[in-house]
């Protein structure tokens, strides 16, 4: 469980906690009474990968629920290759270089 920052704690440190979130990789900050957290802040950066991951993934389930509304269900290896596009692992440009190549043998 993280660390949760009382409300009075967090107001009394404000900058000292908007610093810390800076760093993209570092940690949010959990804010909440009686310390159980209502509320996180972190960088915009940290938010922005978030948002790019959870894209990513919808948009990974939307193409493999539209290839299975077919009557298909991809490869181990396509599996493995949308997988790596859901987390950021490979492009969609890069995957497609990737099928192409597999199929141009």
């Amino acid at each position: 469980m993280p660390e949760v920052l009382s409300f009075r704690e967090f107001r009394a440190g404000l900058a000292a906690a908007l610093r810390r979130v800076q760093d993209p990789d570092a940690e949010p900050v959990f804010v909440g009474a009686h310390r159980k957290p209502e509320a996180v802040v972190m960088s915009v950066a940290r938010y922005e990968q978030l948002v790019g991951a959870a894209q990513r993934r919808a948009d990974v389930d939307e193409a493999l629920a539209s290839v299975r509304a077919e009557g298909l269900e991809p490869s181990v290896e396509g599996l493995a290759l949308l997988d790596g596009v859901a987390a950021g692992s490979w492009s969609t440009t890069e995957a497609r270089e990737r099928v192409l190549a597999r199929y141009r043998r």
